[in-house]
């Protein structure tokens, strides 16, 4: 991804960060879990980043939805774990 960097006007050498924010799409998708159906309301890349993985991986997403939800701390909101996971295995797919 390119980011073009843009100097604040008033103050030379500051990065204007609000030109580089964008804000994000947040998309709802039902997930069958083994106990319930989860409504998961995700930003769109979020989305697209588990579906990159499935096929990756060749695994379904509600699959891997029920593997985090398996796995994470009760104490951690699901979305919240399924955003960590898609960040923590593109860090360590980075590092191979």
């Amino acid at each position: 991804m390119f980011i073009q960097k843009k100097a604040v006007d008033h103050m030379p050498g500051i990065i204007d960060l609000s030109a580089l924010m964008t804000w994000p799409t947040v998309v709802s998708r039902t997930i069958p879990l083994p106990d319930r159906r989860a409504r998961l309301r995700l930003e769109a890349v979020v989305w697209s980043g588990l579906d990159d993985i499935a096929r990756k991986e060749r695994r379904p997403v509600q699959e891997l939805c029920r593997e985090v939800d398996a796995l994470r701390p009760s104490s951690t909101p699901l979305t919240s774990a399924i955003r960590n996971y898609v960040l923590d295995y593109y860090r360590q797919a980075e590092s191979r």
